[in-house]
């Protein structure tokens, strides 16, 4: 491929590695800490699952400025701007809440309610696509 890639998507890339990188050596060092003996099972299962949804709140944090495909009018690049704040806080709330209940609640309550946190944001993401992308369509009609 001899395109040559635009700097912002390039600096999306290096982030999402870099974060990656982050929670890799996050689980490794977990996975020492259990076979040193310094922490049980049930621990490394609760740290990472904190170490995870902060890194995943932290990404969704910068979905507004992330590089999207060039809009086709003001209009898609508007919608495309709304949808993705309103998926940035949604998700981000969304896993700071994840992130709080493997922190402090007991866990088979963690287990249920962070998944059902992420889905709900995730319906809130697209329940509001669906509803600026019908506005947007019935403004076109008039």
């Amino acid at each position: 491929m001899s395109e040559k890639l635009h700097p912002r998507i390039r600096q999306d890339i290096v982030l999402g590695l870099k974060l990656g990188i982050v929670m890799i050596g996050a689980a490794s060092l977990l996975a020492l800490a259990r076979s040193q003996g310094w922490l049980d099972g049930a621990m490394v299962e609760r740290a990472f699952n904190v170490i995870l949804g902060l890194a995943f709140a932290a990404y969704s944090n910068l979905i507004p400025k992330m590089y999207g495909p060039p809009p086709r009018s003001l209009r898609h690049a508007t919608l495309a701007q709304a949808v993705r704040r309103v998926s940035s806080w949604a998700m981000t709330l969304a896993f700071l809440a994840w992130a709080a209940l493997w922190a402090f609640a007991p866990k088979e309550f963690a287990r249920v309610t962070s998944v059902a946190v992420v889905g709900a944001s995730i319906a809130i993401s697209l329940g509001y696509l669906m509803w600026k992308a019908a506005a947007c369509r019935a403004s076109r009609s008039d």
